[in-house]
């Protein structure tokens, strides 16, 4: 795989975080990052040699609550047994919500990354910013933001969003709660096969899916994929740039014509 200038550049890092938790016997956590860039770190086991069947005692991914689209590496020590859990990720939360939510504006997803971004935070020191509905009854919303621990302070110093005034709180993590919604879309497809699969997903021919599938634009479960025949098993997590993050729900009731039924949902 040839990597872009900018992709070497990552994947030196991530060899010099590999080097370091290794000789210093000590877990290296990264900052935030992509599912391409995530690749770039398997690729860096794979040169090394080390077998697939080890990766996850290699390296631990996690973005702050289960599903999250930016995540983190911890690439561990030589001695991975020691068990890393999610919560020692130096992963914090911030809740914003409005002060008065009867007068306050719509605010979205733009609005609170600008708000973030504007003090001087740089993308990769923040994860996933999950925004809610307050209620049904006011156009209030309130958004959990996931950053860098050492970061939570700064982002704890917003007071007001454009004409809205806010207020901040650091969640723990026993107290976040993040339901994730989807989207559901039913179908049928004679095997389940990746291309069959992503078919349903895009709404798109399994020709067009296979152009998707060699690009290197598709993931299972965080890893990417360019094999079109690869077997999907229920619920495993494919997401497609360009289309979004699908949960794939199989059964192995068929229908009189041999096809399978799938349920594929979409993250929203």
């Amino acid at each position: 795989m040839h990597l872009s200038k900018d992709e070497q550049i990552l994947y030196n890092h991530f060899e010099d975080m590999y080097d370091i938790a290794y000789n210093r016997g000590v877990p290296i956590y990264s900052d935030f990052m992509g599912l391409n860039n995530v690749e770039l770190a398997y690729m860096l086991l794979e040169n090394k040699g080390i077998p697939k069947t080890l990766y996850d005692k290699k390296i631990c991914i996690y973005g702050g609550y289960d599903g999250a689209i930016y995540q983190m590496l911890c690439f561990l020590p030589e001695s991975y047994y020691i068990d890393i859990k999610q919560s020692d990720f130096p992963i914090s939360c911030v809740k914003i919500s409005p002060v008065n939510k009867k007068f306050c504006d719509k605010l979205t997803h733009r609005d609170f990354l600008g708000a973030v971004m504007n003090l001087g935070i740089k993308r990769d020191q923040v994860g996933d910013i999950v925004v809610k509905e307050v209620d049904s009854y006011s156009k209030a919303y309130e958004a959990y933001i996931f950053c860098k621990s050492n970061k939570e302070k700064l982002i704890s110093s917003i007071t007001q969003i454009k004409h809205t005034t806010v207020k901040t709180e650091i969640i723990s993590n026993a107290e976040i709660s993040i339901e994730q919604k989807f989207k559901e879309i039913s179908g049928s497809v004679a095997s389940l096969r990746l291309d069959s699969i992503i078919s349903v997903a895009c709404k798109s021919s399994r020709s067009q899916c296979l152009t998707y599938i060699k690009a290197g634009n598709v993931y299972i479960n965080g890893r990417c994929c360019t094999e079109n025949a690869k077997e999907i098993k229920n619920n495993d997590i494919i997401t497609i740039r360009g289309f979004g993050k699908f949960l794939i729900e199989t059964s192995e009731v068929t229908t009189k014509k041999g096809r399978f039924h799938i349920i594929v949902k979409q993250y929203v």
